[in-house]
């Protein structure tokens, strides 16, 4: 049964956010520049008020609108100092700092500190907070969740193998207990786009380890699973922090057994327990589990949040506040 407790700690930021009453349309509209497109991916410019009624906003590419822009997007991976802008900086404009890596994977920079007003990563202590996925109320038109077939006990997808991993080391000691179907470029078993929905969910457990360990980093690897009707098994931050953000009864965290051998055995137990099993898609009677929009989910919320926030601050230390 789900803690209705838990329900309040997770319940989406974006969730809520879509239900705050629309910006009343009095100035022009708020101009949010993209600098850089996050990894050249680009994505629609025209759509924050249909996906996440946030109105009065305009995204634009166009770097000749600098002076007007009352916001500038940065993502952290695409900076180099010969890029970015030469002009002065007008005097009502913010530079928000995008990151949807975690430390470990995206390497500090020492001419950040002191340049930005604003942090959009997937942190809850940044000023615009954008998980990687959300769990979300159902609607009254939302569909009734059926457990999809399953033809695989427990499998595992990595594009990239790196042995010193946690995660890694861990996977060699679990496998020496069950049986773990391994696909993706790691392992030398690719699998496409078109494939992968079909895959992930015609298993009954979903290895969704994180490639490095830091607070709120919850990424993709944990709701698509979630999504596509499979239990994940966990390894990440302390499980508290999982609750935070999904229902506790959703999930296998690798902390809650003494070795992954007694992991092993619960898997096993609840392979043969059908109702066990279910137990952890009671949640799916009231939310649903979606993944965010990247780039554009970042770019909407920020022109959301410098319309109704016009206070000026600057991020004095980032290298302390993401690396520290």
């Amino acid at each position: 049964m789900v803690n209705n407790t838990c329900m309040v700690n997770f319940t989406s930021i974006r969730n809520l956010l879509t239900q705050t009453e629309p910006v009343t349309q009095t100035d022009p509209d708020t101009i949010l520049l993209i600098w850089m497109w996050p990894f050249g991916a680009k994505f629609d410019l025209g759509i924050c008020s249909s996906q996440f009624n946030i109105h009065g906003c305009h995204l634009t590419d166009n770097r000749d609108q600098f002076k007007s822009a009352h916001g500038v997007l940065f993502h952290h991976r695409d900076i180099r100092e010969d890029d970015m802008p030469t002009l002065q900086r007008p005097p009502f404009q913010k530079w928000i700092w995008m990151n949807m890596e975690s430390p470990s994977n995206s390497p500090p920079r020492s001419t950040l500190n002191n340049l930005f007003n604003l942090t959009t990563t997937y942190r809850q202590d940044s000023d615009i907070m954008v998980p990687h996925g959300q769990i979300l109320k159902k609607t009254g038109g939302s569909t009734t969740f059926k457990i999809p077939y399953k033809s695989k006990l427990v499998c595992w997808i990595v594009s990239n193998w790196n042995s010193k991993h946690k995660r890694s080391q861990y996977y060699k000691n679990l496998k020496q207990h069950i049986s773990i179907e391994t696909y993706g470029r790691g392992f030398r078993r690719p699998v496409s786009n078109e494939d992968y929905s079909d895959l992930v969910s015609s298993c009954k457990f979903y290895l969704s380890f994180e490639n490095s360990i830091h607070k709120d980093y919850i990424t993709d690897k944990l709701y698509n699973p979630l999504k596509l009707g499979t239990v994940p098994v966990v390894l990440g931050p302390p499980r508290k922090n999982y609750e935070e953000l999904i229902p506790g009864n959703a999930f296998i965290h690798v902390d809650d057994f003494s070795s992954p051998k007694e992991l092993a055995e619960h898997l096993k137990l609840l392979d043969q327990n059908e109702s066990l099993y279910r137990q952890y898609f009671t949640w799916r009677e009231h939310f649903v589990s979606s993944t965010t929009s990247f780039g554009l989910e970042h770019a909407c919320w920020a022109c959301d949040h410098i319309q109704r926030n016009k206070n000026y601050r600057v991020v004095n230390d980032l290298n302390s506040w993401y690396w520290g």
